[in-house]
């Protein structure tokens, strides 16, 4: 069987970020709030990779069910399933 060649293969493009944002994240992404069925876009932030989601939900438009510690979980659908992935503020955006 072929080994597996990570959890961020062939993503380099989609972890890029633009010249002027390279420097620094805004210490406002880190402390953002959520609350309870807010809409929310799942928008990583290459600068700081812990409890990165998966590639497939890059971009991916969700709720926010509950906060979990400092993360939220948020319900995605994809395709006919409804998905819940735990992510923290860092990597999402409101709607």
């Amino acid at each position: 069987m072929k080994r597996s060649k990570g959890l961020h293969k062939s993503s380099r493009n989609r972890l890029l970020r633009d010249n002027n944002e390279r420097k620094t994240v805004p210490i406002r992404k880190f402390l953002q709030t959520f609350s309870v069925n807010d809409n929310v876009i799942i928008k990583p932030e290459p600068f700081f990779q812990r409890n990165i989601p998966h590639r497939r939900f890059f971009g991916a438009s969700g709720r926010v069910v509950k906060d979990k510690g400092r993360a939220y979980t948020i319900e995605v659908k994809d395709g006919n399933r409804l998905k819940y992935i735990d992510v923290l503020p860092v990597h999402l955006k409101k709607l």
